[in-house]
């Protein structure tokens, strides 16, 4: 089966409607219907601003780069592209083309 692996870039701090994104995304895809979200924090990173974020000891960051992963059908993520764009201010979005092997059940 075959699917699309939505990702969202931003920085930790980032928020949406007074929420950290990250979260109000994570409840977000799962109001949709969604089969499953998973948010990664990077240990290391830079975005648009160009400012080194890291967990080194000397240079401890707060605001550490995260990724917001999300896999489904086609139709359902092409669906919530728009809303995804405008909550999205900073950061980077990407799409890319998956083979599901198993679709977990509901």
């Amino acid at each position: 089966m075959d699917g699309i692996l939505l990702k969202i870039y931003i920085a930790e701090s980032a928020t949406i409607e007074g929420r950290p994104a990250y979260k109000y995304l994570v409840d977000y895809f799962k109001r949709k219907g969604f089969l499953g979200c998973t948010v990664l924090r990077g240990m290391a990173g830079f975005g648009h601003e160009s400012v080194i974020h890291t967990v080194d000891v000397l240079r401890l960051s707060l605001d550490l780069p995260v990724t917001i992963e999300v896999v489904d059908e086609e139709e359902k993520i092409m669906a919530v592209l728009p809303d995804i764009e405008k909550f999205v201010e900073h950061g980077q979005v990407t799409l890319q083309n998956v083979r599901m092997i198993r679709k977990s059940p509901k």
